[in-house]
């Protein structure tokens, strides 16, 4: 599980960075991150769970100010993905979403499997 929750504050910061390029340039590159030589980092081992869990909480923050002053118009920028191709920000949020949920369950169902 911890490992699930450091890659989900990593994958979040990612797309923050990911949408406010997209609203400051024009058709930026969406770049991707090597999760998997993320997760054999240190920080990973060493790092307690609610220090990711903190910094999910002040990033979603951070995403909500963001998302309130957003027009329309906004969410139409594009952002080009390695993997996806050309994308609005719309579809970059629902994928974020999607993400996220996906993630979430990953951790319930350990919980629910390990009987944490």
């Amino acid at each position: 599980m911890q490992q699930v929750v450091h890659h989900l504050a990593d994958a979040e910061m990612n797309a923050y960075i990911r949408f406010k390029r997209g609203l400051t340039e024009e058709h930026p590159l969406a770049e991707t991150f090597r999760e998997d030589l993320w997760a054999e980092l240190d920080d990973y081992k060493d790092t307690p769970i609610e220090t990711s869990i903190l910094l999910l909480e002040v990033l979603h923050s951070r995403f909500e100010t963001l998302f309130r002053r957003l027009k329309p118009s906004d969410f139409e920028r594009v952002v080009t993905s390695p993997t996806y191709g050309d994308m609005t920000l719309n579809i970059a949020v629902q994928r974020f979403s999607w993400r996220a949920r996906h993630h979430i369950a990953q951790i319930t169902s350990l919980r629910n499997r390990l009987g944490w």
